[in-house]
């Protein structure tokens, strides 16, 4: 990745370059139909201009995939969850906040690496809550019950942002309340 320049002007034409990229995605549903001299046409730079800042078009799509990780990796109220129906309202609110860019995104078959980081995540944070739980006596498969959840439950949305299913962040949100209702009474030997 290019060494990022850290002036207002050069975060201004990242955030144009990165802008047009997700216009273009939504236009193409593919990355690989993007290509570098449509997308600086489209945002009136010249290609040095884009090469200043990106090496290609998987860079540019790297860029914004990691920034979506990074503001879930950096949501306090999410990560602080000590309960889990606060931790459910808070994934799916920043789900709710980002859906345009995921629904973007999750047109494309690129976008599969970091739906499998982002579940890798939701995951971790749900098997700490677990991990806390005293009351928790079954552990048997605890991890890869969690990771089974939780990555049907991504690809769900991932479905219902491809326009193949008609579930909603409300209806995944309620259906993981009451996932994890069942889930509590087996595992605390209920």
């Amino acid at each position: 990745m290019k060494a990022r320049n850290l002036n207002n002007s050069s975060a201004k034409t990242r955030k144009l370059i990165k802008h047009t990229f997700i216009t273009m995605l939504a236009e193409k549903n593919q990355i690989n139909k993007i290509s570098v001299s449509e997308l600086t046409a489209r945002a009136q730079i010249s290609r040095a201009t884009f090469y200043s800042h990106f090496t290609d078009i998987y860079e540019v799509a790297e860029d914004f995939e990691t920034e979506l990780i990074e503001e879930f990796y950096t949501n306090v109220k999410l990560l602080a969850s000590d309960n889990y129906d606060g931790f459910f309202d808070e994934l799916f609110d920043f789900i709710d906040k980002n859906d345009g860019n995921y629904k973007m995104l999750c047109r494309t078959n690129d976008f599969v690496f970091s739906v499998k980081r982002l579940a890798s995540k939701v995951a971790g944070k749900f098997y700490e809550l677990c991990n806390g739980d005293d009351r928790i006596k079954n552990r048997e498969f605890l991890e890869l019950e969690i990771n089974v959840f939780v990555d049907g439950l991504l690809m769900e949305y991932v479905k219902y942002c491809r326009g193949v299913s008609s579930v909603d962040c409300a209806q995944l949100n309620a259906y993981a309340k009451s996932w994890h209702k069942k889930f509590t009474e087996h595992r605390h030997g209920q």
